[in-house]
């Protein structure tokens, strides 16, 4: 299959084998996008001591274009490729294994048979050919098969429960900033039943480091995370800690977790005016406790929210 014919059934941008690598790979398998099953591409390839699979795929139907460790099922190692993290770690069937993300593309690797070191798994990434990086700089609201078809992988869920605009499509003037520091704002959610907005904002330079914002009625209140310590979850450890931010007469509270390893995400919540603020931001090379306090001063001092 030539790669003309492979990027035009999918919504991502693959990382496929150079000529090298392209001689140790097998059992090469893309599942074309239709309106019932979202795209994907596998294939397997003979490391030195080991056999590897290598699964991409477009991860958007949960906190959009978020998640860095998508499959480990506990918190693994990060590790910096083109100034992007990901982590390796150990994955569902207890396999070694990691999860790198570029643009809207997320790559899986998982040791099927032998054994690999971790320096064979993250040399074998970097030497994968970026193809058609020009659909990652397109919108969520535009690529997103769930946003597109207004499907979720599990039925309702945060996606879902917004259709999603490009942001020149809708009047935003004087109500929220197209950009935060160095991310743009990528795409917009608008709640189909609820007065919800959801705003996905984008690092201007490596298209992957996220930040997504939701700002909800009280009713969509569910699962957040009121408790605070440390070493908090297991399949990302995280630090909960509650900050008292003066606002006008009172004291706004603020549950604010930051993610226990070298490359943190940052995960914020509060209720304000009748609402529920959420904000969620990708683990990243980038320092990002800058970025939520400037999410904080444009919420509390500046949008109309």
């Amino acid at each position: 299959m030539s790669l003309d014919n492979i990027v035009e059934q999918i919504n991502f941008s693959p990382l496929l084998p150079n000529d090298i690598q392209m001689q140790t790979i097998y059992n090469f398998s893309l599942r074309q996008e239709t309106k019932v099953n979202r795209s994907s591409i596998y294939f397997n390839a003979k490391l030195h001591n080991s056999i590897i699979r290598v699964k991409q795929f477009f991860y958007d139907w949960a906190f959009p274009f978020i998640y860095a460790d998508t499959n480990l099922i506990k918190q693994g190692k990060p590790f910096i490729i083109q100034n992007r993290v990901g982590f390796i770690g150990i994955d569902y069937k207890n396999n070694k294994a990691l999860s790198y993300s570029v643009g809207f593309t997320t790559v899986e690797i998982s040791v099927f048979e032998g054994d690999a070191t971790d320096d064979e798994l993250i040399e074998y990434l970097a030497n994968l050919m970026v193809i058609n990086l020009d659909l990652s700089q397109k919108s969520f609201a535009t690529v997103s098969y769930t946003a597109r078809y207004d499907q979720g992988k599990w039925g309702e869920d945060e996606v879902t429960r917004v259709k999603w605009f490009k942001p020149e499509i809708i009047n935003l003037k004087n109500t929220f900033s197209e950009t935060l520091l160095d991310y743009k704002l990528d795409s917009v959610g608008i709640g189909k039943e609820t007065n919800e907005v959801q705003l996905l904002y984008r690092q201007k330079e490596n298209l992957t480091d996220g930040c997504w914002i939701s700002i909800a009625p009280l009713t969509l209140e569910q699962d957040l995370p009121k408790t605070l310590g440390r070493n908090i979850g297991t399949r990302q450890k995280w630090r909960f800690r509650l900050l008292k931010i003066p606002y006008e007469n009172r004291k706004i509270e603020v549950y604010y977790g930051v993610q226990e390893t070298k490359y943190p995400a940052r995960w914020f919540w509060f209720s304000f005016d009748n609402k529920i603020i959420q904000c969620h931001i990708r683990s990243s090379v980038n320092e990002t406790s800058s970025l939520v306090r400037e999410i904080l001063i444009k919420i509390l001092f500046s949008w109309l929210v």
